[in-house]
Formats: structure tokens, sequence, C-alpha cells
């Protein structure tokens, strides 16, 4: 029986082999894991703060972006040197460029950062992830296997450093509860997140580092295929794919049976799909001619054949959206998802080679052109929304001779909640100093400025995008006195809404009546209509619903109606007033007034 000293020895082996290993990772990838753990010290400072802009938040976001984005590049930085055999010297300098890269990326971001730049730094990310899966073999021609082999090693690595890390984190997580609970040791709530952020990015980043071979080239002999991947690809992604190519198929039957628009949302299905599918042909790539795998051989023959009415489906879906919408980052992504599928079905099904290396170099290509210049996602979408915002305030007077200003408006309920949409989309993704220059008063919106200030100096109301109606409470301010010299009749309203109706008949003698029904009040005799007063409410409850808005005050002469014919004068006094108003229509839930009238 092996002696206790032993079994010491040999752990206490394991343990240094492991630190060892680990040391040998951090000098293969040091700069890589230097950012890792710059992020996680980043991400840990501000759940201390949760996030919050009043306590510093904002400024720390710029050195957060460029950490997140050195973990990448420094891979592909490493991975490129190796495989061109440089030499310490070399390679050292190669980070050193990476390294002045990323502090000269930190210091073009402006501050605060917008979405705009969040959404760059995804699309860098994405970018040097795909360069990452070519990068040791570059743009050369010949066999497929190393590469095919090469990133099933980085695929298979970073399935097992996400399940490491996540048991890592479940079982450090119960630790921590624990201590809490078992040795009162105070553990706040945001330490859970900060321990997931370790765990995330420096722990998860080591283990995934510690897995990539050092000598790429030699995985050309290798030809093992894992049975797993070979059954999870056949009879789990591939039906599943099958599946949804049914699915949009019979949607596409139905439109055109109906003569109808796709909905915009259906260009997301057609891209997961067919990024789906060309995922399975990757993953059975190099089984593909085997006998027993014989079917998968006539799926990747039709496959791309089946893509074209798809492609065909989204191009009319995302032209409708932005006829109607506009471009934005989303729209513009999925047009370039769209052309970019285009390219690759017409590679593969007419293409003589058919290599596979062309979908990550090609789609890295196109991230990368997507991220910077005139023609990227965040221009052309800034371009596009305010030229769209020009047009609408232009068409709906609301910019006069180049100029917007305060004084209140009154426009079209879906008019006033598109420009709401649209500088809100503005305000979150580019700022609003592009619209400074349009009012008349600049100095009024500072770079601070929230969309509910724009749509105010512009003299229109912020919509939420949730709103569906537009809600009022009116509520005239006390004293408001009453006149009673001169009149017939004081009669008191109050109306409740049922069945989404306001309606009241009051009969004030055998030849009046006063009938209410929505926003239209009537005297006079009900069986003679010629002799009828009308009072329509609408015109002053939109105005007392401004006023309400804008906090201004208002006496009797704005809450008092007075209207007469040949036959009688109304006077009304309105009290309160509930409802809300929809395509400027306004609709009444409760109203309450007093009403003097005088018969002549």
């Amino acid at each position: 029986m092996e002696s206790s000293t032993v079994k010491v020895k040999r752990r206490f082996a394991s343990v240094v082999d492991l630190a060892v290993r680990a040391w040998q990772t951090f000098r293969r990838f040091p700069f890589v894991i230097l950012s890792a753990i710059g992020a996680a010290v980043l991400l840990h400072h501000l759940a201390g703060i949760e996030f919050d802009p009043a306590r510093g938040a904002d400024t720390f976001y710029p050195a957060l972006m460029a950490c997140i984005l050195g973990i990448p590049l420094f891979i592909a930085i490493e991975l490129l040197a190796e495989s061109r055999g440089w030499s310490g010297t070399a390679r050292l300098e190669a980070a050193l460029v990476g390294l002045a890269l990323l502090v000269a990326y930190y210091a073009v971001l402006p501050y605060p950062i917008t979405g705009a730049e969040v959404a760059r730094c995804l699309l860098l990310i994405a970018g040097l992830h795909l360069l990452i899966s070519f990068v040791p073999f570059g743009l050369r021609s010949g066999t497929e296997n190393d590469l095919w082999q090469y990133n099933k090693v980085l695929l298979l690595r970073f399935i097992l450093a996400a399940l490491y890390t996540l048991v890592l984190y479940v079982g450090l997580s119960l630790a921590l509860l624990a201590c809490d609970t078992l040795l009162e040791i105070d553990v706040e709530p945001w330490n859970y997140v900060q321990l997931w952020y370790w765990a995330a990015f420096v722990y998860a980043t080591w283990f995934f580092l510690a897995g990539i071979p050092e000598n790429v080239r030699s995985l050309e002999r290798v030809r093992d295929y894992p049975v797993g991947l070979r059954v999870f690809t056949q009879y789990v992604l591939i039906p599943l794919v099958v599946i949804y190519l049914i699915i949009l198929y019979a949607y596409t039957a139905k439109i055109i049976i109906q003569w109808s628009l796709p909905q915009g949302w259906v260009g997301y299905p057609v891209i997961g799909v067919s990024v789906t599918g060309m995922l399975a042909l990757l993953l059975v790539h190099p089984i593909r001619e085997r006998a027993e795998s014989a079917w998968i051989a006539s799926y990747a023959k039709y496959f791309y054949w089946t893509l074209y009415p798809l492609i065909a489906l989204l191009a009319i879906a995302i032209a409708t959206r932005i006829a109607d919408y506009g471009v934005t980052e989303r729209r513009y992504l999925v047009v370039v998802a769209g052309a970019w599928l285009l390219g690759v079905a017409l590679y593969f099904s007419f293409g003589r080679r058919k290599g596979i290396r062309v979908i990550p170099i090609s789609l890295c290509i196109v991230t990368f052109l997507t991220t910077f210049g005139p023609w990227s996602a965040t221009s052309v979408s800034r371009r596009s929304q305010l030229g769209r915002l020009r047009d609408i305030l232009i068409r709906e007077e609301v910019m006069i001779d180049g100029r917007l200003d305060s004084t209140p408006k009154r426009i079209d309920f879906e008019r006033e909640s598109e420009i709401s949409d649209i500088v809100r989309y503005l305000h979150d993704m580019h700022g609003i100093a592009d619209l400074r220059d349009w009012y008349a008063r600049p100095e009024r919106l500072p770079d601070e400025a929230t969309p509910q200030l724009a749509l105010q100096e512009m003299g229109l109301l912020y919509r939420r995008r949730w709103e569906e109606r537009d809600e009022f409470a009116i509520r005239p301010r006390e004293p408001n006195p009453l006149a009673l010299e001169g009149f017939h009749y004081l009669y008191r309203i109050t109306a409740s809404a049922q069945n989404d109706t306001l309606e009241l008949r009051a009969r004030l003698d055998s030849a009046t009546e006063l009938y209410l029904h929505g926003t239209r009040l009537l005297l006079g005799p009900p069986d003679d209509p010629s002799e009828r007063l009308l009072l329509e409410l609408a015109p002053t409850i939109l105005d007392l619903r401004e006023r309400e808005r804008r906090d201004e005050p208002y006496g009797p002469e704005a809450s008092t109606l007075d209207v007469e014919n040949a036959r009688y004068r109304l006077v009304l006094h309105l009290a309160e007033a509930d409802g809300y108003v929809i395509a400027d229509s306004v609709r009444l839930s409760r109203f309450s007034a007093t009403a003097l009238i005088t018969r002549k």
C-alpha cells in the first residue's frame, strides 16, 4: 500500500505542476492575461459603486472597453507571432504595437461613452475573435484540415472553460453564502457579481489560453473526430436547421398567398438559421465524404440553394423597415449580414474550390469594414436618423427657416411620438450635440441634455415609447371662483365613462335638455336639432393639457367656455377632466363642470 508521505508528495507535485503550467501560460500570453486582470479590476470596482454615474462610473468605461478589447487583440498577435516563428524581441515589439493601438483607442473615446462607441467596440471584439480563428494560417491555400482541427480545439476548449468557470463560480458563491450565514461575515449582494467577473475574465481566460496548442501547423497530421461532436451535429443541429427552414418557407408561402409584406422581425430567424446551417456544415466538414455520413453530403449540396428565397425574404423585410423608419445600427447589420449570406451562398453554389476558410475570413473583413469610416454602421445610421428627423420637423412645421424654438406647437400624436423616438435614439447612440445647431438658442441645450429637454426646446412634448395613449388629468388650481349673475340655471355636471363612452342626459325643463356625449355638449330642445347649442370640449381640453404638462398657471378665463346662439347662452366652468388622447382624438373617462345657462 502506498504510504501517506508518497501521497502527499504526489499531491504537492500536482499543485506545483499546475502552478508551473499557469506560469508558462502567463509567459506565453502576458498581455492577454494582464488585460483580463485589468478588466476584472475595473468591473470589480464598478460593481462596488453599482455602475452609478453620480459616483464616477462613467470615467472607467473607456479603460474597461480597452481592456476587454485587448484580450482578443493580444491573442491574435501572439498566435500570429508563433505561426511566423518570430523571435522573442519581435513578439514583444508586436505586443507593444498592440498596446499602443489600445492606448490610442482609449484616447479617442468620447466622454461620456455613447451607444455608438459601445456598438463599435462590440464589432471590433467580434472581428478580432474571427481573426483568431484563422490568423495562424493566414490566407494561404492548401489543405484545410489544420484549420479545422485548430478551430475544433478552440471550440472544445471554450466549452470546457465555460463549464469549469460555471462550476467554480457556483462553488465559491455557496462558500460566500456559508460564510454569510454560518460565520456571520458580511457578504454584500455585489460581492457575488464581483466574484463572477474574476471567474469569467481571469480564470476562464487563463484556462482557455492553457489549451491553445503552440504548434498549430502540426494539427495537419491529426485525423481524429470527436464522436460526440458528430452525434450533436447530425442528430441535433442539422435537424433543428431543417425544422426552421420548413417554418420560414411556410411563412414565405403565407405572405405570398396573402400578398402582404413580411414582418421586420423575420430577418433575425433568417440570419440565425443561415449561420447555424453553415456552422453545422463546418462542424461535419472532415466526415462529409464518409460512407456513414452520405446524407450530410446531400445536405451540404442543397443547403445553400435553400437560402436564396430566404435572403430575398430578408431583403424585402429590411427594405420595408428602413423605408418606414430609416437606418439604425441593427438594421444596417442585418443588411450587411444579408449581403454576406448572398455572397457566401453564391460562392458555394457556383465556386470551383469551395474552401471553408472563406467563411471566417470574409466575415472578419466585413466586420472590420462596418466598424470605421463614413460607410460604417454608426456613421450611416447617424446620417439616416438625422435626415429623417429634419424631414419630419420641416414637414410638420416645427422647424421653420432651419431653426427650432421653444414656442409650444401642436402636432399629431403619432408624429410627436416618432420625433421622440428619433431624438431618444440620437441621445442614446450618438449624443445630442448633433442637434444643437438646429436650435435658435443652442446654449439652452447642453451636452448632457435629456431627450425631454430637446423636445421641450422644440415646443413639443416627449412621448415614451410604451405610450399607446396620452393620458391627462386636468385640475384647475384653487381658488377658481364662478360668477352667477344673470343666469336662469346652474347645473353641476358629473359623468364617468361606461364601456369607454362618456354620456350624460339632464332635463332642465320641458323644453331644454343638456346632453353630453364624449367631448360634445348639446343644449336645447331634444326634438329640434336646429335650435340646439353645440359646445366642443376637445380644443379647450387639449389646451389645458399642454398647460398642465408645462406646469403653467392659469385662471378662470382658461377653464371657462362661453358660447351662445339665438336661443341660449352657455357658460361652462370646468372643474376636472380625466382621459387620454389617441392620434389627437380626445377620449374622456371622467368629467366634472358647472354649467350656467340663460334662455333668451
